[in-house]
């Protein structure tokens, strides 16, 4: 095996270590942690506190985090994210023939 074929043999398993914490991170990660953060939420103090302000508008954005959901971050934008670093990975593996 050349030297150029064991630097691109790195940088392909560098890209793919990459791209897999940046995954785990986006749909394992931050969602466990928004489930254990919520867990510990007494929700009668929240609610006591949100009687207490006035704007109707800030009410409803603190009503909106007691009840949200992790989006990904990677999925923002339509996924190019994925589309690119499936691009990038695909045509290094392909690539790998010549």
């Amino acid at each position: 095996m050349s030297k150029a074929q064991k630097s691109t043999m790195k940088w392909r398993w560098t890209a793919l270590i990459v791209y897999l914490t940046i995954c785990i991170y986006d749909f394992m990660a931050v969602p466990i942690y928004y489930g254990i953060a919520r867990m510990g939420l007494d929700l009668s103090d929240y609610m006591s506190y949100l009687s207490e302000i006035e704007d109707p508008l800030v009410q409803m954005e603190y009503l909106k985090k007691l009840v949200s959901q992790h989006e990904p971050f990677t999925l923002k934008g339509g996924g190019l994210f994925h589309l690119s670093f499936g691009a990038i990975l695909t045509g290094s593996a392909l690539g790998n023939g010549k």
